[in-house]
C-alpha cells in the first residue's frame, strides 16, 4: 500500500470531519449569543426606572463660608513639606478632619519600629473584640 493511499480520506471520514466541525463552531457561536442576550437582560433588570421630573425646588439663601482653620501647631524641626504632605494626606483620607498639631512620635521600644507597630495595630485589632 502506498503513503499516498494511507492518507486520503475516505468520503465518509471528510464528511464527519465537516459535520463535526460545523457543529462545534456552531456550538459556540450559539453559546456567544445566548450569553450576550443574557447580559443584556440583566442590564435591564438592574438598571433603575426613569425618575419622574421634580418640581424646581426654591433658591437656598447664599451660606457665609466656614472660617479657615487654624494652622496647626508643629514641633521644631519638622519642615513645612512634610506638614503640607501630612495635612494632604489627611485631607484625601478623611475629608473634613482637622490637624491640630504635627508632632513627632515617640521612639518605640520594639524592633519594628512606629511604622511596624502600626501595621500590627490595624492588622491586629479587628481580632481583639
Amino acid at each position: 500500500m502506498s503513503h499516498v493511499a494511507m492518507l486520503a480520506l475516505e468520503f465518509g471520514d471528510a464528511n464527519v470531519v465537516v459535520t463535526s466541525l460545523v457543529l462545534v463552531f456552531g456550538m459556540l457561536v450559539a453559546l456567544c449569543l445566548i450569553i450576550t442576550l443574557e447580559g443584556k437582560m440583566m442590564d435591564r433588570a438592574e438598571k433603575p426606572a426613569a425618575p419622574k421630573p421634580a418640581a424646581p425646588k426654591p433658591a437656598a439663601p447664599a451660606r457665609k463660608p466656614a472660617p479657615a482653620p487654624a494652622a496647626p501647631a508643629v514641633e521644631t524641626g519638622i519642615p513645612a513639606e512634610v506638614v503640607a504632605a501630612i495635612a494632604a494626606a489627611v485631607a484625601c483620607t478623611e475629608g473634613s478632619a482637622v490637624i491640630r498639631a504635627v508632632r513627632r512620635a515617640p521612639a518605640a521600644g520594639s524592633r519594628r519600629g512606629n511604622w511596624g507597630d502600626a501595621g500590627v495595630v490595624a492588622n491586629t485589632t479587628p481580632f481583639m473584640a
